[in-house]
Formats: C-alpha cells, structure tokens, sequence
C-alpha cells in the first residue's frame, strides 16, 4: 500500500476538503489530519492553507503534487506487474477506445483475444481522452486507443502511434453539399451533431471555417456516435468524423467527404503504461492492432 501520508496528502487534493478526504480514503478526520501534518514535519513545509472554500495548496504543495502522484503510479505500475506475473495473465484487460478504435478496430482484435485468452474478460469503454486518460493515470483502465497527444504530461506511460486519422465531414448522400466543393467559409451556418461536446474537435472546425465559434450551430451533442449517425441520417445537419471510419458511415447509409484543405488532422494510436507493455494479452492486443490499421483504406474523396 502506498504511504498513508502521501495516499492522504492526494485525497485532500483530489476532494478540496478534509471531509471529503477521509471518506475517500475511509480514515476518521482526525487521522487524516495526523497523517498530513507527520507529512509536513517531515518536508519541513505546510502543503496547505485553510480557505472557506476548503483546503488550497501552498506553493510547497504543489511542488510535492507532482511527486507524490508519480510515487503513487509507480505503486500501482508495480502491483500491476507483480499480479499479473503471479496469475499468469490479467483477469480482466479494460480498454478505452475512441470511434476510430471501437467501431472498426477493436471489434477485429476482440474476436482474436477471446478465443486466445479464455481466461480474462474484455471490458470496452467508447469514449474520447477526455474521459479516459485520467482513468488511465488512475489504473482504471489499462490501455486508450484514439488520439496521440504528445502534448499531455503521461508519467510512466508509453505512446505507440499507428495511424494518422483525417477528419471529415458526414451527410447523407441528398445533402445539398454532397455534389458542391467544401470550403471552410462554405460550411458556416449549417447545423451539426457533436460527438461527445468534443470542445477541441469544435474549436478545430471553427478554425477551419474562419475561426467563428458563432458560424455554426451545434443542434445535438451525443455520447452515441451511432445516434449521431442516425441524426445525420434523417436530416442535412453534418458531423465530423475520421474518413477512416468510411465503412462504418457507409453501412449508416451516410457519405463522408473530405475537403481539399485538410479540416485537421492527428495521430492516433495507443496510450499504456510501461508496466503492462510486456503482458502476454496487451502485447497481442498491440500486435492486432497494428494490423489492423496496417490494412486500414479509405477511398478519399476530396472535394
């Protein structure tokens, strides 16, 4: 188990409150409190100061944050490790996945890995980084597939890249725009259907339309991207989407056009933690997959 002190130290940060602290870790406030301040003793330092609003840390605690949430991966980088050699496998591999991965991709390997690994469970989480990242900086997850963000400060985590992914734009094929060229000032005021109210993903199409977020019009904002497709479907609202998820978008009944100027493009690929890199079923999931995309076409229609 990680020190008391520091398992403390990170629920007051993570709670803002010394109440919500001790129920997070199931300590009575008073021990809490003991643990933080043998903690402070022992940096010689006060982590926090007491505000209305709860508990703030000093400049000393945010210095200490960044050491104590890397103590507490390599912790769970080495139980995991350990208890995977000690089974002989993981008894159950939790995957997050983007649309690119968990729509075409995943589904490919999946099939592989239930039949070679009987013994361990598949658990798929379709989402953006947004939300699984920090499942898995916090173990609650073992691998992400979607967009390489080299940007993002991933302690102990190793990035593989497989596949560049460029965005397009779905509608169905009677859409007045199917026939026309696309241009950014071209596809100001339409209406749209957001995946997940994907901020980035709005920001980057307004850039390309001109930089007005006030151009277009975000009428659904949905965790389904097959509900998106569908919206699409019965309407000329338009959506994003990787042109490499053509045959997904096709078998919708939908088109996806990608225009001559580029709407964005990014890398994807997995994110995992260097400790589970060697598992037997993470390095055959990593091996499917670059397969997988290997393969990867789309029939590019630019416009």
């Amino acid at each position: 188990m990680v020190d008391r002190k520091i398992r403390a130290f990170l629920a007051i940060v993570e709670e803002g409150t010394l109440t919500g602290a001790a129920g997070r870790i199931g300590l009575a406030q008073p021990s809490l409190t003991k643990f933080l301040q043998r903690l402070e003793h022992e940096l010689g330092a006060k982590l926090f100061e007491r505000r209305t609003r709860g508990m703030e840390l000093t400049a000393f605690g945010e210095s200490f944050l960044g050491h104590a949430r890397r103590i507490e991966a390599e912790y769970k980088f080495a139980l995991e490790e350990i208890t995977a050699m000690r089974r002989g496998g993981l008894p159950v591999l939790r995957i997050g996945a983007g649309p690119l991965y968990h729509m075409l991709h995943i589904p490919i390997a999946l099939q592989v890995l239930v039949r070679e690994f009987p013994g361990t469970r598949l658990d798929v989480i379709a989402d953006i980084n947004r939300t699984v990242m920090p499942m898995l900086q916090r173990g609650d997850v073992d691998v992400v597939c979607g967009e390489i963000e080299p940007d993002l400060d991933l302690y102990g985590m190793d990035r593989i890249e497989l596949l560049t992914a460029e965005i397009g734009i779905v509608m169905r094929p009677s859409h007045p725009l199917a026939r026309h060229e696309l241009s950014g000032p071209g596809l100001a005021g339409w209406t749209w259907v957001v995946f997940q109210q994907d901020d980035r993903a709005l920001t980057r199409l307004a850039r390309f339309m001109g930089g007005d977020r006030l151009g277009f019009r975000v009428a659904v904002s949905t965790s389904s991207f097959a509900t998106g497709l569908r919206m699409v479907a019965g309407s000329d609202y338009l959506m994003v989407a990787p042109a490499q998820l053509q045959p997904v978008i096709e078998e919708a009944g939908l088109i996806v056009r990608v225009p001559k100027e580029p709407i964005w493009q990014f890398k994807t690929g997995v994110t995992l933690r260097s400790s589970s890199r060697p598992i037997p079923i993470i390095a055959r999931l990593i091996e499917l997959l670059r397969h997988s995309t290997a393969s990867a076409t789309v029939g590019r229609n630019p416009c």
